[in-house]
């Protein structure tokens, strides 16, 4: 019989979405209030004196709500709260963040915000959580505006316009690139995010808190408590974690995540498979064993550097680099990789889906490795003559724009696009991976690959799909604590 129709993304839970808008609507709403703007523009003065003239009226992101104050002398400061009921770990968030910034800063040259001080939520007076003070980059506008095509409506998402003139495209890339390779040099011991100590030093000593983990908790229910909680020393490791984290996604998401039977076996076996991959190391060394291993290779990773964070000013010169929240030290794979940003949209929501984006995407990787190489090379130059704090590391044996091409080429890229995405997961493990790892399989779905399970494997494929047969008769939001999560995720995983 032919194949299910598999969609190229997996729906998110809309309950889960809905009451997610509706919380940070309502506490947004509470926002507008003159007492409320008194107590920030006071606070944010208590950091960055000065005589105020103006608190803008707040802008929201997708995690924070941005408030400016402008002063007499025309400079401006910024604060910075999580967005409450989006953001699950606000003081993680926050500590990270700023630790992240301040290491930046400290060790390239890319353009970063002055942080004048971060506080937990416990010394915010307004009760908004935690928050950072810092200094307001004036810009013109985003490069993602810069290349955005003109003909997309307002409010849109943006896609790179295909009538960008290669001078500008390589202009804006080049500039990108220069901050691509500047972080892939910042090595550390092991994976996990960046922490400030009292002294000022930094250190790997948190978790690594990344953006699937948030829509896990957000938008599948997830317990918070399930999630990985410590540093990781091998690249298998975290590969491991991040393939329970998908098995966690599909046992615990109560609304939208399966059509029926079939879609549920489908969906287990590809992350059981994805599962066994990982912990036996094999996701770690790609598509590129004989190449090298980067097992114990780690690099300063930005989940969220895009085009859309990065400012610029009326001659598209890069001022400054925002927002750097899903900023941890991951494995190196992860900045060998090439930038999924360079057509502003991800594949999983681009028309026609991978095929068509790959298509797309090839002729702009050209033009963004040909001008990464040039930067490698005056980075070179630099380091040969002295005049740079940087350093290409020891481990490397070949640069990384020629990382890059082989990654993309071996489509090992795909590898950690789908250990990173629970809900980009399903289409591309089957579309792509299933194949490479374990052979031909025609139809590209589960029955091919239920001779590679084992019997215990295979009775707990029978039992979620009991579970979420008999969680589709209700759609419901499920609030889980911590025992019952941990026999919840007991029943469908097998070590």
């Amino acid at each position: 019989m032919p194949p299910k129709p598999r969609y190229v993304r997996m729906d998110k839970d809309d309950l889960a979405w809905q009451k997610s808008d509706e919380e940070v609507e309502s506490w947004e709403r509470s926002l507008h209030n003159a007492e409320t703007y008194r107590t920030i523009a006071n606070l944010i003065m208590k950091y960055r004196p000065g005589e105020a003239v103006e608190l803008h009226r707040p802008i929201r992101g997708g995690y924070n709500i941005f408030y400016r104050l402008e002063y007499k002398d025309g400079s401006s400061a910024a604060m910075r709260i999580p967005c409450k009921g989006i953001v699950k770990f606000p003081e993680e968030k926050v500590s990270y963040e700023v630790a992240t910034m301040r290491y930046v800063a400290a060790k390239t040259t890319i353009p970063i915000s002055e942080i004048y001080y971060c506080g937990t939520g416990a010394e915010n007076p307004t009760g908004l959580g935690p928050f950072i003070i810092m200094d307001y980059i004036e810009h013109e506008r985003t490069m993602s505006d810069a290349l955005n095509d003109p003909l997309i409506e307002p409010g849109e998402p943006h896609v790179l316009d295909t009538n960008i003139s290669e001078q500008k495209l390589a202009f804006l890339y080049r500039q990108m690139a220069n901050i691509v390779l500047q972080l892939s040099t910042l090595t550390f011991p092991q994976i996990g995010s960046l922490v400030q100590g009292k002294c000022g030093d930094f250190s790997v000593s948190g978790r690594p808190l990344i953006q699937n983990m948030n829509s896990l908790v957000e938008f599948a229910g997830v317990s918070p408590m399930l999630l990985p909680s410590q540093q990781y020393s091998t690249s298998t490791k975290w590969y491991s974690a991040m393939a329970d984290m998908h098995l966690a996604q599909v046992t615990f998401q109560h609304n939208d995540a399966v059509l029926d039977e079939e879609d549920t076996r489908d969906k287990y076996v590809a992350r059981q498979l994805f599962r066994r991959l990982a912990s036996t190391g094999r996701l770690a060394i790609g598509f590129d064993a004989d190449e090298y291993s980067c097992e114990s290779m780690f690099r300063l990773y930005s989940e969220d550097l895009r085009p859309s964070n990065v400012l610029i000013d009326k001659d598209l010169c890069v001022v400054g680099v925002i927002d750097w929240e899903f900023a941890y030290v991951a494995p190196a794979q992860f900045s060998f990789d090439p930038p999924w940003w360079l057509l502003l949209k991800s594949p999983e929501y681009w028309p026609g889906g991978y095929t068509t984006w790959m298509e797309a995407y090839e002729p702009r990787l050209d033009t963004f490795l040909t001008v990464l190489e040039e930067e490698e090379e005056k980075m070179r130059s630099k380091i040969a003559g002295g005049l740079s704090g940087l350093s290409l590391s020891n481990d490397e044996n070949m640069p990384l724009s020629q990382r890059m091409r082989k990654s993309w080429e071996s489509q090992s890229w795909m590898i950690n696009y789908a250990a990173r995405n629970s809900w980009a997961f399903d289409f591309i493990f089957w579309r792509f991976l299933d194949s490479s790892f374990f052979g031909h399989n025609e139809d590209r779905e589960y029955h091919a690959r239920l001779n590679l399970l084992t019997k215990e494997e295979i009775e707990a494929m029978e039992t979620l799909v009991k579970i979420k047969m008999e969680e589709r008769k209700v759609r419901k939001l499920v609030e889980w604590d911590h025992n019952s999560a941990v026999a919840q995720i007991a029943k469908v995983i097998v070590m």
